[in-house]
C-alpha cells in the first residue's frame, strides 16, 4: 500500500463537510495531521461540537483547533437554512456525551506549526471558510513557503440570471479568499458546480441507509439538508470533490485559469465572489469537470470500509 499523503483540513460541519470527512478518514490515500474548525454553516460552538462528534465517530486521530467565529472584516452570516439548525442536517448531536476537547492552540497557530514541522510540504484542504488560513498567512509571512497547495471548495463558474453568484464558503469572508489568492501558495479551486453534477440522488440515498450504521445516520442528516440547485432530486456533496481530486485526480478535467476576488452591489445586496477568467496570467488550477459513476463508486467504497473499520473497533 502505498504511503498515505499528510494533509491540514479546514472544515464547517455542515453535511456535506461529514460525507467528506468520511470519504478522506476511510479512504486509503489520505492521512489527516490536523482538523481546523471554522465557523460558517453554523456559529464556531456549534461547528467545533460538529467536528468533535464527527471525529470520534470516525476513530480519527487528528487533533481539533478552533478558527475563528467570524469573518476578518463583516458580520457572519450562517449557513442554517440549507444545513439545519444544527449544522447536520437531520442528525442532532448531544454535545453532552462528546469524549474529546479541541486543542488549546488557535487554528492558524497549530496549523503554522503542523506545517513547519512536516518534512515534505503539506497540502491544505478547505471545505469551509478560509478565514484561518488567511490569518496563519497574515501572522507568519514564511506560511506560504511551506503549503503544497491550497485545495478549495468554494466558488462558481456559473452565472444566475446575468450576474454572478453567491457561494456561501466565499461570500462568508471575501477578503481571507483574497489574501489567500496572494499569498503565492498553489490554488485548486473545486467549484461549487461539480458537487450538482455529483449529487446523491434518492436512490443512492437509500442505499445509503441500507449500507451500515454510517450510512444510517447520514440518511438521517440527509432529511433536513437543503440544496438550492439539487431541489428535492437528492443531496448536493460538494465537499467530498475537493478531497476526491486529491484523490482521484485522473477521474477529474482540470484547466488552468486567474481567480481573483470581486465584489458585487445593487439595491439588495452587496457580496464577494470569485472571478475566474482564462485570458489573464493563470494563477490556479480549476476543476471543471468529473466522472460521476467512478466518483460515486469510490464514495461508497469509501462508507462501506468505514462499516468494515468501525465494526473491528466497536462503533
Amino acid at each position: 500500500m502505498a504511503k498515505k499523503t499528510d494533509i491540514i483540513v479546514v472544515t464547517d460541519p455542515g453535511v456535506d463537510d461529514a460525507i467528506a470527512l468520511m470519504y478522506a478518514i476511510f479512504s486509503d490515500e489520505i492521512n489527516i495531521k490536523l482538523l481546523c474548525v471554522a465557523g460558517g454553516n453554523g456559529a464556531i460552538k456549534n461547528t467545533t461540537n460538529n467536528t468533535l462528534f464527527l471525529k470520534e465517530l470516525f476513530k480519527c486521530d487528528a487533533p481539533v483547533a478552533v478558527g475563528p467565529n467570524h469573518p476578518l472584516n463583516r458580520e457572519p452570516v450562517y449557513a442554517k437554512s440549507a444545513q439545519g439548525k444544527g449544522g447536520l442536517g437531520g442528525y442532532k448531536v448531544n454535545s453532552k456525551k462528546l469524549q474529546t476537547k479541541p486543542i488549546e492552540t488557535p487554528a492558524c497557530d497549530a496549523m503554522y506549526e503542523t506545517l513547519k514541522k512536516s518534512r515534505k510540504k503539506l497540502p491544505i484542504v478547505a471545505i469551509g471558510p478560509m478565514t484561518s488560513v488567511a490569518e496563519m498567512l497574515l501572522k507568519y509571512p514564511d506560511s506560504a513557503k511551506y503549503i503544497k497547495e491550497i485545495i478549495f471548495m468554494g466558488g462558481t463558474k456559473e452565472k444566475i440570471y446575468g450576474k454572478p453568484y453567491r457561494e456561501f464558503n466565499i461570500s462568508f469572508d471575501p477578503e481571507c479568499v483574497d489574501i489567500v489568492i496572494k499569498s503565492g501558495a498553489p490554488l485548486v479551486m473545486v467549484p461549487m458546480e461539480l458537487g450538482h453534477f455529483a449529487y446523491l440522488n434518492k436512490d443512492d440515498i437509500k442505499l445509503f441507509k441500507h449500507t451500515n450504521k454510517i450510512g444510517k445516520i447520514f440518511a438521517k442528516m440527509f432529511t433536513k439538508y437543503r440544496d438550492y440547485h439539487v431541489g428535492n432530486r437528492g443531496a448536493a456533496v460538494h465537499d467530498v470533490c475537493a478531497f476526491y481530486y486529491l484523490t482521484r485526480p485522473e477521474n477529474m478535467k482540470m484547466e488552468k485559469g486567474h481567480v481573483e476576488i470581486k465584489y458585487y452591489k445593487d439595491e439588495k445586496e452587496e457580496f464577494g465572489y470569485i472571478d475566474t477568467s482564462y485570458d489573464k496570467t493563470p494563477n490556479a488550477t480549476i476543476c471543471v469537470d468529473m466522472d460521476i459513476l467512478k466518483f460515486k463508486y469510490d464514495l461508497f467504497d469509501a462508507l462501506e470500509e468505514s462499516g468494515k473499520v468501525l465494526e473491528k473497533k466497536k462503533i
